[in-house]
């Protein structure tokens, strides 16, 4: 007897058949015969029914579905607009807080900066107690401070130094002055007084001259007065030509310098000097009002030769009125005029 054979049993799934792959055409190729055409591939995301495959048959995989992104742009093509428009915005934002970050430092030290200015031009610890002045011999401390502004109790701040140093130097005597601060409360003066080495006649006026032929100013009442005194410059000359009256007048001050460096001003100090109009110069020296005609210079020499024909003549008990050393084309002879 034989036996049926066994129906499959209900509600088992069946299985799709495995597809077979396709030939590669490598392996046709080494057949020599042409490749096959390769099956198309069914597209993702469709479901294939095929028929039921024998029961002896694995499985197949389940259907699957695959998501496709689109591309990114490339960099040719740019970014979208939308951020295009956020990054313009968010560098906007940055240099906003920047700035009002810089604003909010500015504004705070301008106050800072206010407060403390505020303090020391009101503190009673920056006013002015003391004022120092060095160097004034014609002219008191307080005439200086008040000839600059200075004044005791103001804000030692608030006093500009270049423009007291200026006012100061506007004094005749004064050649020079430097203010500077000490702090907390000095203000110190440092002068440097002009000295008058000679009167100058002009005129009928009286003019103090320094050392290097400058006339600074005009004698006045408590002004100095036993100075050698030079004569023999007009006003015409000194508005003509001031820069060649001050360079005649520095001579004659050279030659004061030579006589007292020879020891001829010791027993004979200097009287006058007399400018000539062709140049030449006249010394009167000594009570005994001795004139030395000195011609043109230069003079160091003549003066030299003035010295040893004045202690000869000392020598001699002689009294002279006049010694003539302005002989240019021999300098050796000197003459002189008895009284």
């Amino acid at each position: 007897m034989t036996e049926r054979p066994s129906a499959p049993p209900p509600n088992r799934r069946r299985t799709l058949p495995s597809v077979p792959a396709a030939p590669s055409v490598r392996a046709a190729s080494a057949r020599g015969s042409k490749p096959e055409p390769v099956a198309a591939v069914p597209p993702k995301n469709e479901r294939v029914r095929a028929s039921t495959p024998p029961s002896h048959e694995s499985p197949a995989p389940p259907a699957t579905s695959v998501s496709v992104r689109p591309p990114r742009p490339s960099a040719a093509e740019g970014a979208p607009p939308a951020t295009r428009t956020r990054r313009p915005i968010a560098r906007h934002l940055r240099a906003l807080q920047l700035l009002a970050g810089a604003a909010v430092v500015l504004v705070a030290s301008t106050a800072v900066a206010w407060g403390a200015r505020r303090y020391i031009v009101s503190s009673p610890r920056f006013a002015v107690r003391t004022v120092l002045v060095d160097g004034v011999q014609r002219r008191s401390a307080e005439q200086v401070a008040s000839s600059g502004g200075i004044e005791v109790g103001k804000n030692i701040f608030t006093l500009d130094l270049e423009l007291a140093g200026a006012s100061i130097a506007t004094d005749p005597w004064i050649e020079k002055a430097t203010v500077t601060r000490r702090l907390p409360s000095t203000i110190h003066v440092d002068v440097v007084e002009r000295e008058a080495q000679a009167l100058v006649a002009i005129g009928g006026d009286l003019y103090l001259a320094t050392r290097d032929g400058e006339l600074f100013k005009e004698v006045a009442g408590d002004d100095p007065v036993d100075l050698p005194i030079v004569t023999g410059i007009t006003g015409e000359q000194v508005a003509r030509d001031r820069p060649g009256v001050v360079i005649a007048v520095r001579r004659l001050l050279d030659v004061v310098e030579d006589l007292e460096r020879a020891g001829v001003a010791r027993r004979y100090p200097t009287q006058e000097l007399h400018v000539e109009r062709d140049g030449s110069i006249v010394v009167t020296i000594g009570k005994e009002a001795i004139s030395l005609h000195l011609g043109q210079p230069p003079y160091r020499d003549k003066v030299a030769q003035a010295s040893r024909v004045l202690t000869e003549l000392a020598q001699r008990k002689a009294n002279a009125s006049v010694i003539f050393l302005d002989n240019d084309a021999h300098p050796e002879r000197v003459v002189v005029r008895m009284r």
